[in-house]
């Protein structure tokens, strides 16, 4: 219907001058042009009407398009909550590194198909940092050479943000000059990764 729906439902809510405005998987089944449509008008309401938007949904493209802040839950529970900046650019939680991962965490995923001994690593980067050549200054200036397993970049709120997922080598001084390396850039973060 073209978000006819949502927008009927959203001006009926806004009929009763709320504080709080729910808005419940509001995207669902939506091409990508109505989706954008909607998210368009919530964001309005809010920076507009100065209303409260509280947004439920599965969608992290939605929590990154018009959240400022978000709470993961995992079973019922809130697992992690903070600024959307934050939790993209350095998830703890095992749910929110699945929700926010390159390819919904298949890569986290498939680690049972490394060695127990492979040092894989989750490189996350924001702001400037995120248009360095990490890797490549790393084989230059170090001559360590790693694997990429998977890599993604965000923007939010105007800032890039990003994680990759990095095989050092197996040799463990190596590795751990990779990572010493890694960890001595501003705006990056290094953490070894298990099977989560």
């Amino acid at each position: 219907s073209g978000g006819q729906k949502q927008r009927i439902a959203i001006a009926r809510a806004l009929a009763t001058d709320p504080k709080v405005l729910l808005c419940d998987e509001a995207t669902s089944a939506l091409d990508p042009n109505t989706t954008h449509s909607i998210l368009t008008l919530i964001k309005d309401i809010n920076r507009k009407l100065g209303i409260t938007v509280v947004v439920i949904t599965h969608q992290m493209s939605v929590v990154e398009e018009i959240c400022d802040h978000v709470a993961i839950l995992d079973g019922g529970v809130v697992v992690e909550q903070g600024e959307v900046k934050e939790i993209f650019a350095n998830p703890k939680t095992a749910a929110a590194k699945r929700l926010v991962a390159p390819n919904g965490g298949s890569a986290a995923r498939d680690l049972s198909s490394f060695a127990p001994d492979d040092h894989v690593v989750r490189v996350t980067f924001n702001g400037s940092s995120a248009a360095k050549p990490l890797v490549a200054s790393l084989a230059a200036e170090k001559g360590i050479l790693v694997s990429v397993l998977s890599a993604d970049t965000r923007d939010l709120s105007g800032q890039c943000y990003g994680s990759m997922l990095l095989k050092l080598p197996a040799d463990l001084d190596e590795a751990k000059q990779a990572a010493a390396y890694m960890r001595a850039q501003p705006g990056i973060t290094v953490e070894e990764v298990t099977g989560e």
